[in-house]
């Protein structure tokens, strides 16, 4: 479990997005852990996320690491939450159950017209964590952290790609050739050709 510091703050994103001033913090705050959570600390890995946590409240962070941040954690994480946010604003929950929220003189957006900005965004952010991995594993040596990223069974491995599909195109074995959904999943994995 992460700690409760954040890579960024919400007067980050309104600062570099169209997100309006009146916008909440209290609403901002949960998107932003959830996303970096979620998001951040599988691309860094679990020893350099805490790492950059650390840095952050005791103010030690190094200039590489202070890099990292400035230059590709928090584009990323502004488009994650920004991803996030339209049903974060849209809902919530009241004692009499979850509300829609509208104003008098406002036009509610369709369900589709809030998947379409938040897939918008997704795409934006995802291209922002390409970076930043393809970033960290150029620069490894800068951050070794990134490379041991702990032994716990909580301990997350960075990931080697940003992107997502929501349909599985195959994967290649150590043979080379590509398993079926049925030979990864239910158990039958070919003995390695090595």
């Amino acid at each position: 479990m992460s700690l409760n510091i954040l890579f960024i703050s919400s007067e980050t994103i309104k600062e570099r997005t169209g997100l309006h001033n009146n916008v909440d913090d209290k609403l901002i705050l949960p998107e932003i852990k959830a996303a970096q959570d979620i998001f951040i600390h599988p691309a860094l890995g679990t020893a350099l996320y805490k790492r950059l946590q650390e840095g952050i409240s005791c103010g030690t962070l190094t200039c590489d690491e202070k890099d990292l941040l400035d230059l590709y954690i928090v584009d990323t994480l502004v488009n994650y939450v920004l991803s996030e946010l339209p049903q974060g604003l849209s809902f919530q929950f009241y004692n009499k159950g979850l509300l829609r929220k509208g104003g008098d003189a406002t036009e509610l957006p369709s369900m589709q017209d809030m998947i379409d900005v938040a897939n918008r965004y997704k795409k934006r952010a995802e291209n922002y964590k390409q970076r930043l991995i393809k970033y960290l594993r150029q620069n490894q040596v800068l951050f070794p952290l990134y490379l041991n990223y702990g032994s716990g069974i909580d301990a997350i491995k960075p990931e080697r790609d940003a992107y997502t599909a929501s349909i599985w195109l195959g994967d290649k074995n150590c043979c080379g050739t590509f398993d079926s959904f049925k030979d990864r999943y239910q158990g039958n994995n070919p003995i390695c050709c090595e």
